[in-house]
């Protein structure tokens, strides 16, 4: 056996063959009788052990801890067949809540539930119900860690690399290998000696049973690493956990397991000093810890010691016989701090000669709660310290904040170990929306929030609960990167996408986690009774549970509201408790402005402009100006009208800020931070076409600026590109350039072709000198720029200073070709575009002008992908593309202040949908008392654009002429328009419009309604007469937009009612004539999100109908999956239709929330998909989980521009 061992260990042996090849390298030198026996004994052990092997497919739900939300595969292996007891690592249980199951060798799948998990060790147990395994009988291994020795055979069985089962072979060479390090900020097990083997596992293998010929478990797989050796690969060199105390877990825990079958609350001592020791062989450390001040008699002892309780065979020495434990780190604020130091070699403990892990967590067990004498050798002198001996469990955090769609706990032992840090401090495991959005990174510490210390998570919580949905409060924290500083920033509170904080605390008798609501206590006085008869809703539609393991537990009462906290009609809560201050100072200017400064030509304004109560300010506001033209009437004639035109601009401009929840990432948005200040809030993207990326790379683009084109009383609006405001979820903010102020603003206009989108702001909620000095850009759409024309292209920094730069156009229409995104997303079609000579490059937005002030075109930003790589430009939308969408919304806005004089009624507030009474947020809101809504306040509806629902590609006409255009239709258009020469031609048709019908791909579009077209204002203003005659019995003027009443539903629903216009194509060589009916978008766009199993679902917006095509049943769309969710783990990814779900057809929203509604927790569910690309159906199966992911709705009211979220209680 010695000689077997050696040969499995040495590298040269090994390197021969692979590492499923190790067996005959084993068995080499044994006689061919003697292989064989040693075969067949071991076909006998595996034939034994392999039953009892199972896969768990666990995922963890929440960040918690050193974990993040995900799903994975594992091993476990059973050790008590009849409490239904599994062992596997503690990686895999997980410190956070998670859902599993057990896939037994027969491919049988049973639920297991977390039950233990050791709190520094890599062990942990799951438990199932063996009733529930009804085609075989299960199996256990027995745990026999004394067998466990150098040169022992083994076999790891397990499930590599996600296989069913795989059995590799290795020979133990080391008892006594250092912990493996897994990551610097992540789990690691310390304070133990590891077993050391050659085997070849991989990924999966985790919680694999190490056995011996004997069938008994000698050790857990846990980790290893890779080494290579020349152009050679060694195999894997993995580490195996002890099982010493595994054992000692094991009895502890059976005997927790009632006769009805139920559980206890397991609890098992585990005690620590909060420091970390390594082990320092003799024959690598004896000179080290001599150094270090170890005396020679104690060296000499201490070897006497051991080698009396060893005997003389050296293979077999146990760990910790041949070096000692010496001091490697001390935890702030531990039981040991300030009284072992790095270096101390520890020598007894309780007058017991201490030298390996296993003796020294013995003595720390059994004294959890007392003192023990710890006896160390510091610089050569003896010391003796009584410490106290920490329970490991209070200082590994069993409850969770779940806020704004992140995760918070106290800091773990882990962690603080570490980052040398105290534990219970408000960690950071995960940011979210709320967080995130206040740049507070992943792994901060929080140390006060609205000016109250939180030490702890308690006092966090607490602060939380006193803060009111829009307030902004002052959050302070440091990272362990810059440990040293304290950084500060604005928390903005928004209860109305995740709702209020949620506490989840660990259960493991239940094997859950219990939520509790946090309600704030603005709101918490009537939510107490309506969060009770959520939850006897939930409970009513939860399977009946008899309290035993074979049932899923029961859900808590009032979890339905802690799903959608806000679960009902909210109090009125008084104004002045609401009431917010909206004034903030801008940023800082930075020391280096380089666009700014090293552009030849730019003109930046000076740094004192913003000194507005000068009395220069306040003459220069008389006249209509601002600050800095006063300050330099000084300057040169030729200069003056530079100046007043920057000032006269500044007063017009805003930036924009954009931040989109993942809860509300609609409409394949590419990003969900949209950012004038930073890039906070991008992910990595996905790149697998069956995930939606969450977000591409940072945007390259440092300012999003819009102007302002009207203010009265009650209303602002702002034009701003939709590569800024990209859909109509999510929270804008603007900053403005005429005074150091910021407000929210809400989406009240996306057009669905246009490169433009229209936001509101409540003036009410500026100062009054903010108001007086603001002043709306004027608009003129007319006459059109031409090539040569001098423009002035003026943009505002993300320091709110002026860019000026006099430019040239250098083509006035330039056609956008944007290619569809690999994730389908809103992109501008049907526009012309004007570029210039020079510009700011793609990191400025602004406007086109000329000297007078009057604006030209929208300077924006435009995305799109090129090789899957998100690629940004600027362009100029012209002022007449977006100027009459601009009117209509004034003139509605009239029309509304007509119906309700002065500030809106009582009555208008209380029509609220019926949706919204699934939100306290939403009832605060029609109270009147939300500072934060009361822009949104005003009744705006959009107005719905009608449209071809044709895509059209210019053609040159000298192309055309090759295709077989006649000559009489080629003069034509050129008589038309000269400088184009070119012809429309159909590239795609919208699908399932009417268009898709009668038009086919190439058609050339020669003439609408018996008017030759040419360009892409010519189509859009033939289908606006066509339309507003058909509506109006008057066409419309130049510019003028129709509207239609949007509806309730999807946007093609109302198609039937539109008008159709008659095309003259060109098509197969003939001219012909074709009737097309017009369709029309709705003017915001997606107007529900369903969140179903962690899967979010809506209507597939136009992007996803451009693709040309739509399955029968097509009315709901996966755009998005959240991980640690029922959709990560079974695969309901985004980019399909959900045709049927159990057999029942979906065909829209209102179907699918029928069915599932009447879906209990834990129910099996059958869905049939479709995939958007390759229109492949496929059925996969799920289980739905309310507890931690349950059905939720949001809804916009599009007359507010509001979005509330809204429970979906299941049916009794």
């Amino acid at each position: 056996m010695a000689d077997t061992g050696a040969a499995a260990s040495n590298p040269e042996l090994a390197l021969g063959g692979r590492a499923g090849s190790l067996e005959s390298v084993e068995l080499n030198g044994l006689p061919e009788a003697a292989q064989e026996v040693a075969s067949d004994a071991w076909k006998k052990t595996l034939d034994a052990v392999v039953p009892a092997v199972v896969v768990l497919k666990v995922t963890q739900t929440r960040s918690h801890d050193t974990e993040p939300a995900g799903s994975s595969y594992a091993t476990g292996f059973v050790v008590d067949k009849a409490r239904g007891l599994i062992l596997t690592n503690r990686h895999v249980v997980t410190p956070g809540p998670v859902v599993a199951e057990a896939i037994f060798l027969n491919r049988e799948e049973v639920p297991v539930q977390p039950l233990y998990y050791d709190p520094v060790h890599d062990f942990g147990f799951m438990r199932f119900d063996p009733s529930r395994l009804q085609y075989m009988q299960p199996v256990e291994v027995p745990l026999a860690p004394q067998a466990a020795e150098v040169g022992l055979e083994i076999r790891v069985v397990g499930n590599d690399s996600g296989e069913k089962i795989s059995i590799l072979s290795g020979t133990l060479a080391r008892l006594d290998r250092d912990a493996p390090h897994y990551s610097r900020k992540g789990y690691n097990d310390f304070n133990t000696f590891y077993l050391q083997a050659a085997s070849g596992t991989k990924g999966g293998s985790s919680g694999s049973p190490v056995v011996n010929i004997r069938g008994q478990a000698v050790g857990l797989n846990a980790g290893g690493k890779n080494k290579a050796a020349s152009a050679y690969y060694l195999p894997l060199h993995r580490d195996y956990l002890p099982l010493h105390r595994v054992v000692r877990a094991l009895h502890l825990l059976q005997a927790c397991h009632k006769p009805d079958g139920s559980w206890e609350q397991p609890h098992i001592p585990r005690g620590d000093f909060q420091a970390t020791f390594v082990f320092k062989g003799y024959d690598e450390a004896s000179q080290l810890v001599r150094r270090l001040g170890l005396r020679q008699e104690t060296e000499a002892a201490v070897r006497a010691s051991k080698q009396q309780q060893d005997g003389e065979s050296m293979l077999q020495e146990r760990p910790g016989s041949t070096g000692m434990l010496v001091v490697e780190s001390v935890v702030p604020g531990g039981p040991a701090d300030g009284r072992l130091e790095p270096g101390d070699v520890l020598v007894r403990l309780n007058g017991q000669i201490v030298t390996e892990f296993l003796t020294m967590e013995t003595m720390l067990d059994d004294n959890v709660g007392s003192t023990v004498q710890v006896e160390v050798e510091r610089g050569g002198a003896p010391l003796t310290a009584d410490i106290s001996v920490q329970d490991l469990h209070a200082v590994t955090p069993s409850r969770l904040l779940d806020l704004g769609g992140g995760a918070v706990n106290e800091l773990s032992y882990q962690q603080a170990r570490n980052n040398r840090a105290a534990v219970g401090q408000v960690y950071v495991a995960e940011p979210g929306y709320l967080l995130g959005k206040a740049s507070v990174p992943k792994y901060a510490i929080i140390t006060a929030l609205a000016g109250a210390p939180t030490p702890n998570l308690a006092a966090f919580v607490e602060a939380l609960k006193g803060l009111q949905h829009g307030q902004r409060a002052p959050l302070e924290y440091y990272t362990f990167g810059e440990r040293h500083r304290r950084k500060s920033t604005i928390l903005h509170v928004n209860w109305s996408w995740y709702g209020p904080p949620l506490v989840w605390t660990r259960n493991n008798a239940a094997g859950i986690w219990d939520c509790q609501v946090e309600l704030p206590h603005s709101l918490a006085s009537s939510q107490a009774e309506t969060a009770a008869a959520a939850g006897t809703a939930a409970e009513a539609a939860a399977p009946a549970s008899d309290g035993k393991t074979a049932k899923r537990p029961p859900l808590p009462r009032g979890a339905a509201a802690a799903a959608a906290p806000a679960a009902a009609a909210a109090p009125p809560v008084s104004p002045t408790a609401l009431s917010l201050p909206r004034l903030r100072s801008v940023p800082a200017i930075p020391v280096h402005e380089d666009v700014e400064k090293q552009q030849p030509g730019v003109t930046a304004q000076a740094d004192d402009a913003r000194l507005l109560n000068s009395p220069a300010a306040k003459a220069a506001a008389e006249v209509g100006v601002g600050a800095t033209f006063a300050t330099d009437a000084a300057a040169a004639d030729g200069n003056s009208w530079r100046l007043l035109l920057e000032e006269q601009l500044r007063c017009g401009l805003v930036l924009v800020d954009v931040e989109i929840p993942l809860v509300a990432l609609a409409d394949g948005v590419h990003s969900r931070s949209f950012s004038d200040l930073s890039h906070r809030g991008a992910l990595a993207p996905a790149h697998s076409s069956r995930l939606v990326p969450p977000a591409r790379a940072p945007r390259l683009r440092s300012c999003s600026c819009g102007m302002i084109v009207h203010q009265s009383e009650e209303l602002g609006l702002v034009v701003v590109d939709r590569n800024t405001v990209t859909i109509g979820c999510g929270d804008v903010m603007l900053s403005f350039g005429a005074f150091p102020a910021e407000v929210p603003a809400n989406v009240r206009f996306l057009h669905p072709l246009h490169n433009f989108a229209i936001v509101s702001y409540d003036p009410r909620q500026l100062s009054e000198e903010a108001r007086r000095l603001i002043r709306p850009l004027k608009l003129s759409p007319a006459p059109a720029l031409r090539r040569g024309d001098a423009v002035e292209l003026v943009c505002l920094s993300k320091s709110l200073r002026i860019l000026h730069r006099t430019s040239s156009v250098t083509n006035p229409a330039m056609s956008v070709l944007i290619h569809k995104a690999e994730v389908p997303r809103f992109r501008a079609v049907h526009e012309e575009v004007v570029k210039l000579d020079q510009d700011f490059g793609l990191a400025y937005s602004g406007v086109l002008c000329d000297r007078s002030g009057g604006v030209r075109a929208l300077w924006g930003s435009y995305s799109e992908q090129v090789s899957k790589e998100e690629s940004e430009w600027t362009a100029g939308l012209p002022s007449a593309i977006f100027a009459p969408w601009v009117e209509k919304l004034i003139q509605e806005h009239m029309a509304q202040q007509g119906q309700q004089p002065g500030t809106p009624s009582h009555a208008a507030r209380a029509a609220a949908p019926a949706e919204a009474e699934g939100s306290a947020f939403a009832a605060a809101a029609a109270h009147g008392n939300n500072s934060e809504a009361q822009g949104s306040a005003v009744v705006l509806p959009p107005p719905a654009v009608v449209t071809l629902d044709a895509e059209l590609e210019p053609l040159l006409l000298s192309k055309a002429a090759q295709f077989g255009l006649p000559t009489e239709w080629i003069s034509r258009l050129v008589r038309l328009d000269p400088e184009r020469r070119q012809v429309l031609r159909v590239h795609s048709c919208v699908a399932g419009s009417h268009a898709q019908q009668v038009l086919k791909d190439a058609d050339m579009v020669l003439a609408i309604n018996g008017q030759p077209v040419s360009s892409y204002n010519d189509v859009e203003h033939i289908i606006a007469s066509a339309a507003a005659l058909a509506t109006t019995g008057a066409p419309a003027a130049a510019h003028e937009v129709l509207t239609v009443a949007a509806p309730s539903g999807a946007a093609a629903g109302a198609q039937g009612a539109l008008p159709e216009v008659c095309l003259t194509i060109f098509r197969d060589g003939t001219v012909q004539e074709v009737s097309v009916r017009l369709g029309h978008e709705d003017g915001l766009g997606t107007n529900q999100l369903v969140h179903w199993c962690g899967a979010q679902l809506q209507y597939p917006h136009r992007g996803v109908r451009e693709l040309g095509f739509l399955p029968e049943r097509h009315g709901v769309y996966i755009s998005r999956w959240h991980h640690g969710s029922p959709a990560h783990r079974y695969g309901l990814f985004a980019l399909h239709w959900v045709s049927e779900v159990n057999g029942q057809p979906t065909p829209d929203l209102d179907a699918f929330l029928e069915v599932v509604r009447q879906l209990p927790d834990g129910a099996d569910v059958r869905v049939r998909l479709v995939h958007f690309e390759s229109s492949k159906s496929k059925v996969l199966t799920l289980k739905t989980d309310h507890r931690y992911w349950p059905t939720w709705r949001l809804v916009l009211d599009p007359a507010r521009a509001e979005w509330t979220r809204v429970p979906v209680s299941a049916s009794a």
